[in-house]
């Protein structure tokens, strides 16, 4: 059994999954109450699952970017209970939970968290040679920034207020495309999907840390052709299709 954990930002989630399905989750908008708020949804999942805490055999946690505070809170309480109980830990960043959702789209996709100070967290994502994968580093630039990056039609996910959007739509026109508000929430149960794929590859990761991501601007070019992306990184683990 997994327990995926997710406190990156203002909105958080818990899942419980048995490596077919998810089994129950919670989310919601905790704001800044992350840390007095994720051990009562841990306990209301396993107890709405039947489920006892020595059952998880393994944890996967959202890394970010994401809030400071935030992302230490899940990242805390996964480690406690991976020590607690002997389970797998892993991480998985924030930004691939929210793209992942979306690769039957075949779209590039950009998933935007909020950084501060008029600024995203963002990086773009497509499908190539059958893996849908991260195509750029993760950067936070301002949307302007981030829009002056794009020459064809991208889908939007992540938390992107009304404000944000219009912006968006006056920057790109009909090359900005954005997923319905009920698919762009992050939700815990593909954190626990994505940590699963890890793990049954890679069976214990030991060392977890926070992702932030602290860059002045976007340096690289992000339109197609996309640059390779580092040797050492995993495709989101989706299957091949015929």
């Amino acid at each position: 059994m997994l327990l995926a954990l997710d406190t990156s930002t203002d909105w958080a989630s818990v899942a419980l999954f048995d490596g077919r399905d998810v089994l129950g989750e919670e989310t919601w908008r905790a704001q800044r109450r992350q840390g007095d708020e994720l051990f009562p949804a841990i306990e209301r999942i396993l107890l709405s699952t039947r489920t006892a805490l020595s059952a998880v055999t393994r944890v996967a946690v959202a890394t970010g970017p994401g809030s400071f505070t935030g992302l230490r809170v899940s990242i805390a309480a996964g480690q406690g209970i991976a020590r607690g109980s002997g389970a797998a830990l892993v991480g998985i960043s924030t930004l691939d939970v929210l793209a992942y959702p979306h690769a039957p789209s075949k779209l590039r996709t950009c998933p935007l968290l909020p950084a501060g100070r008029d600024r995203y967290y963002a990086a773009f994502y497509q499908e190539r040679n059958r893996k849908w994968m991260r195509r750029s580093p993760f950067i936070v630039a301002s949307l302007a920034e981030i829009c002056r990056h794009i020459g064809t039609h991208t889908l939007f996910v992540g938390e992107i207020d009304p404000d944000p959007e219009q912006m968006l739509r006056d920057l790109l026109g009909p090359k900005a495309l954005f997923a319905s508000p009920a698919s762009r929430v992050r939700r815990a149960g593909f954190l626990a999907e994505l940590g699963w794929k890890e793990l049954e590859a890679s069976p214990q990761v030991s060392q977890i840390e926070p992702l932030y991501v602290r860059q002045p601007s976007i340096r690289v070019s992000f339109d197609q052709p996309f640059a390779p992306p580092p040797a050492d990184e995993r495709a989101l683990g989706l299957p091949k299709r015929d």
